[in-house]
């Protein structure tokens, strides 16, 4: 009899023991996916608006999955302007321009065709054509042009952009500093190097 008791206590504390070790691994396994969850869907850590949509800008690296809901693409009178994803994904055409609170439409935006992956040259730059990118933000760092004497190569985007300016104040300077009869830049081949003309800012 006495050696029944001991089994049943034996039994009693390896099933505690099952229990314990099975309710952590439970909890490890639900705590980890919850984890994986939120660094997937918002790894950027966007800021979301009181709607609960994240807004912010398209990265040239992000997949569509990691976009936020809300792509920023410019402002309209001070205000800054958002994308739906699924604008913003969605065909080419005009689509609403919204505050960032997802609802108020200030103004259109025209989305091109997107290539949300531009190829790279050999020392990792992006290149392609503006028009395959659906915002300045994604343009790629080549950007496709014509020279003036019509060879086809490639732009630097920050080239192609010149100075921005900080404030107010520097983009007035900037622009009085402008001459009227535009500017040339140094036209590319693909490799970001070799420059094989000119081309024309106006």
């Amino acid at each position: 009899m006495r050696m029944y008791f001991t089994s049943i206590r034996i039994l009693i504390v390896v099933g505690c023991i099952v229990f314990v070790v099975g309710s952590a691994m439970v909890f490890q396994s639900t705590d980890a996916k919850s984890t994986m969850n939120q660094s997937k869907t918002n790894s950027l850590n966007y800021p979301e608006n009181e709607h609960g949509q994240t807004y912010g800008s398209a990265q040239e690296d992000n997949s569509a999955d990691m976009l936020p809901d809300l792509i920023h693409a410019g402002s309209v009178n001070g205000i800054q302007g958002y994308l739906l994803k699924k604008d913003y994904l969605g065909e080419p055409g005009d689509v609403p321009l919204y505050d960032v609170d997802g609802r108020t439409v200030i103004g259109t935006f025209h989305v091109g065709a997107k290539n949300m992956n531009f190829p790279k040259n050999k020392h990792g730059q992006t290149y392609g054509s503006s028009a395959d990118a659906a915002s300045p933000d994604m343009e790629p760092e080549l950007i496709r042009a014509i020279g003036v004497d019509g060879t086809a190569g490639y732009v630097l985007k920050k080239d192609l952009d010149g100075e921005l300016p900080k404030s107010p104040e520097e983009a007035i300077a900037i622009q009085n500093n402008r001459s009227p009869d535009g500017r040339d830049i140094p036209l590319y081949d693909v490799d970001g190097e070799s420059v094989i003309g000119l081309f024309h800012v106006d």
